[in-house]
């Protein structure tokens, strides 16, 4: 089946995580850096979630039916097939957002491997069939788009902006952003930061600026 790629805006909503291990940790540090509301259900926690005390809200308990009321989406992280099940269940029956780790048959949806550069995210997927290849492209992408890179698009807004309030003749205006695009500006902020990078976008929009 094929998937359909979104980029989910889950700021502010409820999403709830069955399991306390290393998995369901990771999968609280993604949801909270997105600024979702999580609620993490489990009898105890790693001890990795002691550094995440107060945001996140804890039930010290073993799964029940109908703690994925009011949630949007559901993650089960348990080593107990059992509660997985359950918690697909009543995921499916409340027609949510369901991902079951290790489970790809299961799911509605899969976390792919991210990689972050400010504003600039870039995904790898195996659509659940190996998570250690997408792991492995994670790692080479992250070389290849070095933390300069979230800068550069900060950069690139900005620039962006400027064409598009300056230059007013329509072919003009899509020629210099082709260009902008082109440049290479992380490696000019590696090399000489904004200064450096900011020259390159100058020259290249002065010259439809003339």
């Amino acid at each position: 089946m094929a998937l359909y790629p979104v980029n989910l805006k889950v700021g502010g909503r409820l999403c709830v995580i069955v399991g306390g291990g290393r998995v369901a940790l990771r999968k609280t540090e993604s949801l909270l850096e997105c600024e979702a509301e999580v609620k993490v259900i489990a009898p105890v926690l790693d001890d990795g979630f002691t550094g995440l005390h107060g945001r996140f809200e804890y039930v010290a308990r073993p799964y029940r039916w109908g703690d994925l009321g009011g949630a949007f989406l559901a993650i089960a992280a348990t080593d107990d097939d059992t509660t997985n099940r359950a918690v697909e269940e009543e995921a499916r029956g409340r027609h949510m957002l369901l991902n079951m780790v290790d489970k790809p048959g299961q799911c509605n949806f899969y976390v792919p491997s991210v990689i972050r550069r400010g504003e600039l995210m870039i995904s790898v997927s195996t659509g659940g069939e190996l998570p250690a290849l997408s792991r492995r492209l994670r790692r080479q992408l992250q070389e290849q788009f070095p933390e300069q890179w979230g800068r550069a698009l900060e950069l690139w807004g900005k620039a962006r902006r400027r064409v598009l309030s300056q230059i007013h003749n329509k072919e003009e205006k899509q020629k210099c952003l082709t260009e902008l695009a082109a440049l290479d500006l992380a490696a000019a902020l590696k090399a000489g930061g904004d200064t450096a990078a900011q020259a390159e976008i100058d020259k290249c929009i002065s010259r439809y600026l003339a």
